[in-house]
């Protein structure tokens, strides 16, 4: 095998909710030595993760198999055993909840003094501060960090990401600060105390996906709302059209685009009406008219000869897919896009690869999600 980007890198994985188990993926797959602690009872995403599944005796969920295949799991019910291993690894990520610390013998205040190169700690609102102790499940912190106020329809709840999104980001987030460290000054030991990154998932929220808001409200006054499949203080169109067996997103926001939308839609006589104003003013004002105008054109096509339309004209479009049409994806396919595994199970999984490539160097190799405590 080529050599690995991080190979020879020795990480310690400690997860309770998911976001250190992906970030310890992503690491592993770059090539380091990675070896993910769990309690005597099991990570309790085993448990009490979506997608629940059963076979051959042992119960385990997709996402708890997604995050952790290939993984090495050591069985640890001895505090001191956890500071042993943490001891002169290069990274050390872990995503308890402040509460928790003391039941593993860790203080969240002195990871400095861990012995290791980079601690990358991920918890709902942060080491320090007001909310330090307070839970913060999914919907909670993605309300908190300002992303929920902005999806669902318009008068209805606001809603939170679907699926383990806050785990997924937040573990990207301490992996890309774990390489970070691993690159400043070239040596993650050359200090004798530890680095410490503190993650707050409600934190990645505010500022991967709430920070361009901010600015808007800065500089515009506007304040974020649900729009359902629309997206207002654009030109028209920037959302979702329902066709005959669908949906389908379209976005064409330069004024070239737009008028090759026009033309394709049939260049309709009411489009060029003055009183429908700018493209904003037709998007943000006039939208529920304009869509109902458009409705019969949409209905009489499928996705995809909608897509095919738009493509012709280079106009920025893009079916709206279920899992299964993607999963099915010819292109996708090709590309390496998903890979075959062994769940906790032991039933092969197919699920997506890790969302790189590297010209001159390999990844190292999907594996078997590692056996519940008691079956290993």
């Amino acid at each position: 095998m080529a050599d690995l980007p991080i190979g020879g890198l020795r990480v310690v994985e400690l997860s309770e909710r998911g976001a250190a188990a992906y970030a310890g993926k992503l690491l592993r797959r770059l090539g380091a030595d990675l070896v993910k602690v769990e309690p005597p009872e099991g990570d309790p995403l085993r448990r009490e993760g979506s997608r629940r599944h059963e076979a051959n005796g042992r119960t385990t969920t997709a996402a708890f198999d997604f995050f952790n295949e290939g993984k090495a799991s050591e069985v640890v019910a001895d505090p001191a055993r956890l500071r042993e291993l943490v001891a002169g690894a290069d990274a050390f990520v872990l995503d308890l909840e402040p509460r928790r610390y003391e039941a593993w013998g860790l203080e969240a205040d002195a990871l400095a003094g861990l012995g290791c190169g980079v601690v990358c700690a991920i918890t709902p609102f942060g080491l320090s501060g007001p909310y330090r102790d307070y839970r913060g499940p999914e919907i909670v912190t993605s309300a908190f960090g300002g992303s929920s106020v902005g999806i669902g329809a318009p008068g209805r709840p606001p809603l939170r990401m679907p699926l383990s999104q806050t785990a997924i980001q937040a573990g990207l987030v301490a992996a890309t600060a774990a390489l970070g460290s691993s690159y400043e000054g070239g040596d993650l030991e050359a200090s004798e105390d530890s680095r410490v990154v503190d993650i707050a998932e409600s934190d990645v929220w505010a500022t991967v996906h709430t920070g361009t808001t901010v600015v808007s409200y800065l500089f515009s006054n506007r304040l974020r709302s649900r729009q359902g499949r629309r997206v207002l203080g654009q030109p028209y169109p920037h959302q979702l059209f329902r066709c005959s067996d669908g949906w389908i997103a379209i976005q064409a926001s330069e004024r070239h685009q737009h008028q090759l939308f026009i033309e394709m839609v049939g260049s309709p006589e009411w489009a060029a009406e003055r009183r429908f104003g700018s493209r904003l003013d037709m998007n943000d004002r006039h939208a529920d008219e304009v869509d109902a105008q458009l409705a019969p054109w949409f209905e009489a096509r499928t996705r995809e000869q909608v897509f095919e339309e738009c493509r012709a004209r280079n106009i920025p479009a893009a079916p709206v897919r279920t899992v299964a049409d993607v999963r099915a994806d010819a292109d996708l396919q090709a590309s390496g896009a998903f890979e075959r595994f062994e769940g906790a199970s032991g039933v092969e999984l197919t699920l997506p690869a890790p969302p790189f490539r590297f010209a001159e160097a390999e990844l190292a190799p999907p594996g078997p999600v590692p056996p519940p405590p008691e079956a290993s």
